[in-house]
């Protein structure tokens, strides 16, 4: 994907325009997410804090769901957990912190006429007349499932502004409703900016939004580019995997080869429903969750990362979130051929297969020099979080 353009750049543009500054009325924010707040660290409350810190009034609205919850224990719990935080002492749905309002809707899945109509007649009223008392009027949205739930929010908040930050094929997540296409394209073409996470799936909706930009992830530079040295390490021994371990996407026969081939495989993040075999083969060192701003300390002791995501039409449209922090940290990074690791094919090891990762992994001492790793630490540099927002403040504004 393109770098960011200059911080200095962008932040001499924004003095220099009165819908920049502080005189200015900065509208509500109100995102509508496909994730908890308490879930893995990503896009979605990185924006929302940014949003906050940027002075915007914002509200960060927990995901309305796109599948119905499975039967599990740990479905069950997070069932519980939403009924339980709908309603906070005193009556409320939302809690603040950080300069921002968390939502916690009380919301159907969208997966059938039944629940859709509970929604519309009952559940989004409610969730529209909170918001309204919550974020005021005229908000802008970012809108992340693009579920008729979603649709329904946006008809009753009637806002002045409203952008699909499209980060996953969700069409092809399993168990969303059938009509998820259908909800889609009407969704793409009733907003008014959409913004990509990659250039698969910018490619995707230019037949229905040709304006549509580039937004990948980002990385909070600072924090990651400390754990950073400009000098080739020696033999790799640690190899690291973090994020959700049980993801749909991932290919957790490589992960075990890495493990098979005499490197301790350091794996950090929620389990999941991954293979429990996984965590009990000899030199997988399972850290368990740990909080987003604990991980560069996590990393320690850590050579080289790998995203060992398979590459099929599921994941083709994936740009990890981890990536520019991986790279922020100097440390060599090995990934298969998903389109967005081939566009940044200068700055990670591209392998496919069980095989090819631990060939790769066992010869990186002999390919890394003080060039590469400058190299991967300027990209990320030019992707921190701030660049990230800053392009999208600049695009919203412009449509303002």
């Amino acid at each position: 994907m393109a770098e960011g353009r200059d911080n200095g750049e962008r932040t001499a543009r924004k003095d220099e325009d009165p819908k920049y500054t502080t005189s200015g009325v900065r509208p509500p924010v109100i995102l509508l997410s496909s994730i908890r707040w308490g879930w893995l660290w990503q896009r979605h409350q990185e924006l929302a804090v940014l949003f906050a810190r940027a002075g915007y009034p914002t509200v960060f609205v927990e995901t309305t769901g796109m599948a119905n919850p499975g039967l599990d224990q740990a479905s069950l719990v997070k069932v519980l957990d939403r009924i339980a935080r709908s309603r906070h002492k005193g009556g409320k749905s939302y809690s603040r912190q950080q300069g921002l309002t968390v939502y916690a809707p009380l919301v159907a899945p969208p997966t059938s006429k039944i629940f859709r109509r509970l929604n519309r007649e009952v559940f989004v009223p409610r969730i529209v007349r909170d918001l309204r008392r919550i974020a005021g009027p005229d908000p802008v949205v970012l809108a992340y499932p693009p579920t008729q739930t979603t649709l329904d929010i946006l008809r009753g908040l009637e806002p002045r502004l409203t952008v699909y930050d499209h980060v996953d094929d969700y069409v092809r997540y399993p168990g969303v409703p059938k009509d998820m296409a259908k909800t889609e394209r009407e969704l793409l073409r009733r907003v008014d900016l959409v913004s990509c996470t990659s250039t698969a799936l910018l490619e995707k909706v230019k037949p229905v939004r040709p304006d549509a930009m580039l937004s990948g992830p980002g990385v909070k530079f600072e924090a990651f580019h400390a754990l950073s040295t400009d000098k080739p390490g020696g033999e790799i021994n640690t190899v690291c995997y973090f994020g959700y371990i049980g993801r749909v996407e991932m290919d957790f026969s490589i992960l075990k080869a890495v493990a098979r081939a005499g490197f301790t495989l350091r794996l950090i993040g929620d389990r999941g429903k991954a293979e429990r075999n996984l965590f009990e083969m000899p030199g997988v060192d399972y850290r368990g969750e740990v909080p987003h701003e604990e991980l560069p300390a996590a990393f320690e002791g850590v050579d080289a990362f790998v995203i060992p995501y398979r590459v099929d039409e599921l994941s083709r449209n994936v740009s990890p979130s981890k990536t520019y922090e991986c790279l922020a940290t100097g440390k060599p990074v090995v990934a298969t051929p998903l389109p967005a690791m081939v566009d940044l094919g200068e700055h990670v090891y591209l392998a496919e297969g069980p095989e090819e990762f631990g060939e790769v992994l066992r010869n990186l001492p002999g390919m890394e020099n003080e060039e590469r790793i400058r190299a991967r630490i300027e990209v990320a540099r030019r992707n921190s979080w701030e660049a990230r927002f800053e392009e999208l403040e600049e695009a919203l504004w412009s449509k303002l």
